[in-house]
């Protein structure tokens, strides 16, 4: 395919027009619009759905964007050698993004950077100036209506997006932010081939390519409240979308529980070609994404406009989101009759038409419940069937090779119907759910409707916990590659544990425990997680970030007198998001090779089970304990898997969390999902044969 590529031409912005316009480009890079422009822009933001924004182009100099853009290319990885002293790109990544990005712009000061890093940073410091100068604001005024902004007061940094790179939706409500501000910068290297439809324009110094195809990803994504009122729960599906293109500018105001967005993925990069759309492919060497994101604040004591601040408004406005935090989820089913007795001959009559026979053993139930004890988590492989497992095989596979004709980010609507229903709200978590009949998936509706529910399954759960189940909720879900996730929540740390059952069904993850291609299953996300909760004093804006820097080993000093980086990635905050980084590898089996009907003590006193291999193998089930664990870091972690069955009791504030499944994972993540109240049985108090229910487990 030809690449499209033409020259430096003048903007639409730049070109003269039969509107008035005052054409003046001030010592910071600034292009004034004229009255009549203004004008225009106030009411294309007045009258924007799904909330009030502006969309403009043309307002800062080509010149110093060109230049801008080159600087960034010398930044390097932060503290890496070639990088500059306490400057350069850091890779992040939480729950709700995977981002790279800089230290905030303010930094650039001598209190904070070093001469020799200031000096490198010309360009950098001038575009600061410009965004942050008393005329930018002033436009930006004039554009919203928003009153005075803080010239003091900066959360200012530069994110870039390459391939995978993505972040999920947020409303950006923290402290006193008034105007999320995002400047668009894509660019690619010269000999990056393009698709005919797009044209990308050469810079000025002819270094690089200007232009972005929307067909790349990253678009930024506007969400509607679902009830239509002022504020409350996001809607599962956006209603705005808004394409990447050079110089463009996008702000708005922020409203907690209203100014709903999100970036979508990036789906391009080097040496990626993308196939089956318009008949063009794409082949980008290194192609970014680059965005600077702005945020300006209410002005602070000193400041024309400065107010104090209305406490009862900042109440209203902390209990809206509140609510929308905690929104509700599937409320619990009880059970009716009392937890049974053990496993009786038509519990494993039932079982037997869906569980592997390994698992209705005696001895190895036996076994699987010391594990369990010991380590309160057990991993389960080839748990099914193995008929049923190739039956649920065969139909998700041939599911997911219907509605995903490339590797595209899927339409938002895809995968509704036939029984599939979209769950939100996408500020908790966004997926299909199976609530009803479906004629393209109806062993995973056997198994939802079936297995799940019955009295057999109780029983099975509780001789394998210890635990009396007294009621469960549960879900057949779908996380659809490019769109599907789950954010960090979990119960009060006053409340209740849960028992936390998953039975992991994704066709492309059936591999070999432990293997390298399990291992590379990690990079297309849909790993499941589990944090624990954040002190009561810890700003939930930053939660965790120390320990996830630990668990990389990138402790660093502040020995330059730095700025704090507390900063959150470009166009976002999420301050009830926690962060956690990548995660640790799954512990093996952690069996040995154990003489039959021997029971063996580890190096931490644990007792490893001896297995009967009669029975099953070593990889059948596993415990991902870690007694040598960072405590700093994530407590678990499971990655996508196929016929295998993970049990955690769940303590009270421990957070988890599904991470976004990448669009460049081969299909969606299948599983059956679901968490359990459990009381804990005793034996009866006078003394007779049997077990009680004494009360739910606590903290």
């Amino acid at each position: 395919m030809t690449v499209k590529v033409r020259s430096r031409s003048p903007s639409p912005f730049e070109q003269s027009n039969k509107r008035t316009r005052r054409e003046s480009i001030s010592i910071k890079g600034i292009i004034s619009p004229s009255v009549e422009e203004l004008r225009e822009h106030r009411q294309n933001y007045l009258q924007a759905t799904p909330y009030r924004h502006a969309v403009v182009g043309g307002l800062l100099s080509d010149g110093l964007l060109e230049s801008f853009v080159e600087e960034t290319r010398t930044y390097g990885v932060r503290g890496e050698d070639g990088s500059l002293p306490g400057w350069g790109w850091e890779q992040k990544e939480t729950d709700i993004y995977k981002i790279r990005q800089t230290p905030d712009l303010s930094s650039l000061d001598p209190k904070h950077l070093p001469e020799e890093t200031l000096r490198a940073l010309p360009q950098s410091a001038a575009l600061k100036n410009a965004l942050y100068s008393h005329e930018f604001r002033n436009l930006v005024r004039q554009v919203t209506g928003c009153g005075p902004l803080s010239g003091s007061k900066t959360d200012l940094s530069v994110g870039l997006y390459t391939q995978g790179s993505h972040l999920l939706l947020h409303d950006d409500s923290i402290s006193t932010r008034l105007i999320s501000f995002i400047l668009y910068l894509p660019n690619s290297p010269l000999d990056a081939p393009s698709s005919s439809d797009t044209s990308l324009i050469i810079s000025a110094d002819g270094r690089f390519l200007k232009g972005w195809n929307p067909a790349w990803g990253g678009a930024l994504e506007l969400y509607p409240v679902e009830s239509g009122e002022e504020v409350g729960l996001p809607g599962v599906k956006r209603t705005t979308k808004i394409d990447v293109k050079w110089g463009q500018i996008v702000f708005f105001e922020v409203q907690p529980g209203r100014s709903y967005h999100s970036v979508e993925e990036v789906i391009v990069g080097d040496g990626r070609q993308r196939l089956g759309v318009s008949g063009w492919s794409v082949s980008l060497l290194e192609a970014l994404y680059a965005s600077l994101t702005v945020r300006f604040h209410r002005p602070v004591e000193g400041e024309e406009g400065y107010e104090v601040e209305d406490a009862a408004k900042k109440k209203q406005d902390l209990s809206s989101l509140a609510q929308i935090t905690s929104a509700p989820t599937i409320p619990f089913t009880p059970y009716n009759d009392e937890p049974p007795l053990g496993l009786k001959p038509t519990h494993l009559t039932f079982l037997s038409d869906f569980l592997a026979p390994s698992y209705l053993n005696p001895q190895t139930l036996e076994r699987l419940s010391q594990q369990f004890a010991a380590a309160s988590e057990i991993v389960m492989h080839s748990v099914l069937l193995p008929e049923l497992a190739e039956e649920l095989k065969r139909e998700t596979e041939a599911v997911d090779k219907a509605d995903y004709p490339d590797r595209l980010i899927p339409p938002q609507d895809l995968g509704e119907g036939d029984g599939w229903k979209l769950q939100g709200p996408t500020s908790k978590h966004r997926y299909a759910s199976l609530s009803s009949s479906s004629s393209r998936t109806p062993h995973l509706h056997r198994i939802l409707f079936e297995l799940i529910p019955s009295e057999a399954f109780r029983a099975w759960l509780s001789v394998v916990s210890s635990l009396a189940p007294v009621g469960y909720r549960a879900e057949g879900r779908r996380f659809r590659h490019g769109l599907d996730y789950t954010l960090a929540n979990g119960e009060d740390k006053n409340g209740e544990a849960r028992l936390d059952v998953c039975l992991g069904l994704t066709w492309w993850a059936d591999v070999q425990p432990g293997s390298d291609e399990e291992d590379g299953l990690i990079e297309h996300g849909g790993w499941d997680c589990y944090l624990a909760a954040p002190d009561e004093n810890e700003d939930p804006a930053v939660y965790q970030s120390s320990r996830a820097v630990k668990v990389n080993g990138h402790q660093e000093d502040n020995e330059l007198g730095n700025k704090p980086d507390t900063q959150e990635p470009n166009e976002t905050s999420k301050g009830e998001s926690s962060q956690a980084d990548r995660p640790k590898e799954e512990s093996g089996d952690g069996q040995g090779d154990l003489e039959d009907g021997e029971d063996q003590e580890d190096a931490n006193g644990a007792i490893e089970l001896e297995i009967d291999p009669d029975q099953l193998s070593p990889s059948d089930f596993d415990s991902d304990s870690d007694a040598d664990a960072d405590d700093d870091g994530p407590l678990l972690t499971q990655a996508v898997c196929f016929n295998r069955l993970v049990l955690v009791l769940r303590d009270p504030g421990v957070m988890k969390f599904t991470k976004y499944l990448s669009a460049s994972a081969p299909g969606s993540r299948w599983d059956v999902s679901g968490e359990w109240e459990v009381g804990v049985l005793e034996e009866d108090s006078e003394g007779e044969e049997g077990k009680e229910v004494v009360g739910k487990v606590e903290a």
